[in-house]
């Protein structure tokens, strides 16, 4: 089993518990870092290096292009993945000009751990 450590930005726990349990489903062990604010996730990229980032886009006052852009000044080689539901093709095509490696429908949400896997394989 390979370990990461992943930093989730999302709203609700219960939430960020069904990624951490997709990618457990996909052969990753886990160590995994919840937050849904700017501060929360500068101080957790501060404190910590995270293989990957998962951000959804509809926690109040922090979207996941704010989450990309805090990425991108703290841990810009960081893989960072959009979660969501919510995006608007305009946000998408800006993120993925701005680094960011996939975006995910929370609706695909079984696809994660291969997402996931192959971002990690072509990042190392």
């Amino acid at each position: 089993m390979q370990k990461i450590n992943v930093l989730i930005i999302e709203e609700f726990k219960y939430i960020a518990d069904l990624n951490v349990l997709e990618l457990k489903r996909g052969g990753f062990e886990v160590d995994s870092k919840y937050v849904c604010s700017e501060d929360a996730m500068r101080q957790a990229l501060c404190s910590k290096q995270y293989d990957i980032i998962l951000s959804d886009n509809s926690t109040p006052h922090f979207n996941a292009i704010q989450a990309l852009l805090t990425r991108n000044e703290l841990a810009p080689k960081t893989p960072f993945i959009i979660v969501s539901e919510d995006v608007s093709p305009e946000s998408i095509k800006y993120a993925m000009k701005n680094s960011c490696c996939a975006y995910l429908l929370k609706e695909n949400l079984h696809q994660l751990a291969i997402l996931v896997k192959n971002i990690i394989k072509r990042n190392l």
